[in-house]
């Protein structure tokens, strides 16, 4: 058996896998798919319908703004929620904060997105969030990573000789 990449019913995109099986005697190829396959399938039609649901609810003129928002979200994000391409540090989040807080007019959620290099999505979920560490797990992280650069250090020392 051979294994090549293809969607339920795209040939463009390859997440699912199908076995494919060529028979000697008729000689023209036979498609089985494999049960994760059938079951990935299953899934993308469930999703579909559940996309085209979504759609026709942005389409009601009633909806507030935050509702649509939500929404558009779901659709964008699929299935699995929120998951960032790009995580970025704690001490960015805080100069986001920060910069969001003083300069309200000049450091705007498309500015900062653009500055920090992350979706505008990220940035409206840090300025959204209140999350504040505490000072020793802060203290904790800086010593490691001050750890971290020594051993580099060493390490390009080292390597150089």
């Amino acid at each position: 058996t051979r294994t090549r990449g293809r969607t339920p019913s795209d040939d463009h995109s390859g997440f699912v896998k199908i076995k494919q099986r060529e028979t000697r005697e008729a000689g023209d190829a036979r498609v089985t798919l494999t049960e994760k396959t059938q079951r990935a399938q299953m899934e993308w039609r469930q999703g579909r319908a559940g996309q085209m649901r979504l759609r026709e609810q942005l389409k009601e003129p009633s909806l507030a703004g935050w509702q649509r928002r939500k929404i558009e979200l779901k659709l964008k994000l699929g299935a699995d929620g929120w998951e960032p391409e790009k995580k970025i540090a704690t001490s960015s989040m805080e100069k986001i904060r920060l910069l969001n807080s003083e300069f309200p007019k000049e450091w705007t959620i498309k500015h900062l997105s653009e500055q920090f290099k992350i979706s505008q999505e990220s940035v409206r979920r840090i300025l959204k969030s209140k999350f504040q560490s505490s000072e020793e797990h802060t203290e904790q992280r800086e010593h490691q990573r001050k750890l971290k650069i020594r051993a580099f250090k060493r390490s390009e020392k080292g390597g150089s000789k």
